[in-house]
């Protein structure tokens, strides 16, 4: 490589590290602590997301009629009907119901969560209100709404040059055969071959996880692109029940006839009709989908007669559909499963050591500049000579 270019490279990995580097830390921390966000929740709001019941559990119907009987409204006091329920991620976990509040420009979603053996609404609150709430909130958008959300977006792009950068300046250490490249020697050296070891055994992880969080930051950026090798699938934006003087399905009546279409997969979460119009939309999870945290195969039914107006699942998905659903899964590491978790959990911190051996560098580098001038500047300066000879 060319020495201008090099110290091109060098400058720009340099500054972009300093400065951006920090968010990036930011991102990493919070990002290990949301690879464990619902397990964490569980833990600090047991008796809101837990149940301590046994036997049978209350069917679906009557999980939701709780639900829109307990919900308090939102933060203005207004009521809605129940948007979605998920199904209790654990064993003894709770349904949630979700309903929608807030202005028309700043919409709120408020959880309920409801006992499934006693239906007995455990209490609700507004998501992102919580201690991992605001932990997502300031990974996903640095509290800052919107503008935070472009933020960081822009940030992960220059990270990516970044990245791509410390990789492109540590190639030509090849030369000297892998083993040094990648060795970690102690004393004045030890910060240097962190930062190098660390970030090229760890630079195509982080380019993955960045990227894909670039990605759900800034859809508008890659869509199109994808789109030019295949077009992406959407349910029909018309999905009407037929009028009809028949009593709507249940619930329960509702996922007993999707399960149907897909009786191997495993129930996840289902949308209820908004209006007399309004179809139900039932997801499931297929043993083979990559996302293990939200169900990707959806059956809409007419809510009166059961008929399926549209279904939607991995077996159909375009090569844009399936490059979409792998984002998040390899964003968290669930794609992967607890391996994968772990994994994205420890590269969390690595942005942390990057960090940390970049600013040591860059500051003794500095340190050594400034004493040099200043040896400079004094072996440069008059020497003051004081005569006091007669004449």
């Amino acid at each position: 490589m060319k020495p201008r270019l090099r110290h091109l490279w060098l400058v720009a990995h340099r500054w972009l590290g300093l400065t951006a580097g920090l968010i990036f830390v930011l991102l990493g921390l919070t990002g290990s602590l949301l690879v464990f966000d619902h397990a964490i929740d569980e833990w600090l709001h047991p008796t809101l997301l837990l149940s301590e019941g046994s036997g049978s559990k209350k069917p679906l119907a009557e999980i939701l009629d709780a639900a829109n009987a307990g919900y308090q409204g939102d933060s203005r006091g207004e009521m809605s009907q129940a948007l979605a329920v998920t199904k209790p991620r654990v064993e003894n976990g709770v349904w949630t119901v979700w309903f929608q509040g807030g202005p028309k420009g700043a919409p709120e979603f408020i959880a309920v969560y409801v006992d499934p053996y006693t239906a007995n609404v455990n209490g609700q609150r507004a998501w992102g209100s919580d201690p991992m709430g605001i932990v997502y909130r300031l990974h996903f958008r640095l509290l800052a709404g919107m503008f935070g959300g472009l933020a960081v977006g822009v940030i992960g792009i220059l990270l990516l040059i970044s990245l791509f950068s410390g990789v492109v300046l540590w190639w030509p250490l090849i030369k000297g055969g892998l083993r040094a490249a990648l060795a970690i020697r102690g004393g004045s050296r030890f910060n240097y071959d962190v930062h190098k070891t660390v970030g090229i055994t760890t630079a195509l992880f982080m380019i993955v996880i960045t990227f894909t969080g670039v990605y759900m930051e800034l859809p508008f950026l890659v869509k199109p692109v994808l789109q030019l090798v295949s077009k992406s699938t959407k349910p029909p934006e018309e999905m009407k029940s037929s009028a009809s003087e028949k009593q709507p399905l249940t619930a329960d009546q509702a996922i007993a006839i999707a399960q149907k279409e897909f009786p191997e997969a495993t129930f996840d979460h289902l949308h209820p009709p908004e209006g007399e119009e309004g179809v139900f939309e039932v997801a499931f999870r297929q043993a083979g989908e990559v996302q293990t945290s939200y169900g990707r195969t959806q059956v809409y039914l007419d809510q009166y007669s059961g008929e399926v107006v549209y279904m939607h699942s991995p077996e159909s998905f375009t090569a844009t559909d399936t490059f979409l659903a792998w984002q998040f899964p390899l964003h968290n590491g669930e794609a992967f499963g607890i391996v994968g978790r772990w994994s994205v959990f420890v590269l969390g911190i690595v942005p942390a050591i990057l960090y940390v051996t970049g600013f040591l560098l860059w500051y003794r580098r500095r340190q050594s500049r400034l004493r040099q001038k200043q040896r400079k500047a004094k072996a440069e300066s008059p020497q003051l000579v004081t005569a006091n000879s007669p004449g």
